[in-house]
């Protein structure tokens, strides 16, 4: 064996030398776990696309963690029976909460100004392919 065996040959009759076949070789790596419209991405496409999902992922993820937060704070002070200690350890946790819910209004502020400024999707990446 050759140390061509991992490159993928393909054979193909060349018209232009009268039906001889020509051999191109390829080394490019396909990852077939990943869909279509992931693998035949750039790697500069594929960068963006996957920041804007773990972007939209971390905000799904803070929405619901301000509503447990929120949930479990109100609880937490409905059954703290007065302890003065227990309150505001409750209110700490709806103010964090709220905190929490601000940061990702803002976050999706911030994108939605570069989107309205410059004209840039940020949370959609496209990118032109005549650059």
């Amino acid at each position: 064996m050759t140390s061509f065996d991992s490159l993928k040959y393909l054979a193909a009759a060349d018209p232009g030398t009268g039906g001889a076949v020509g051999v191109r070789m390829s080394n490019e790596i396909k990852n077939a776990a990943l869909p279509l419209e992931i693998a035949s991405k750039t790697p500069g496409e594929g960068l963006a696309f996957y920041i804007a999902i773990l972007w939209r992922s971390v905000v799904t993820l803070g929405g619901v963690a301000f509503l447990i937060f929120l949930i479990w704070g109100g609880i937490e002070w409905l059954t703290a029976g007065g302890d003065k200690g227990r309150v505001e350890t409750a209110q700490k946790m709806i103010s964090n909460a709220f905190i929490g819910l601000a940061i990702l209004v803002g976050s999706y502020a911030i994108a939605f100004f570069i989107e309205s400024a410059f004209k840039i999707n940020i949370l959609q990446p496209i990118f032109p392919n005549n650059l």
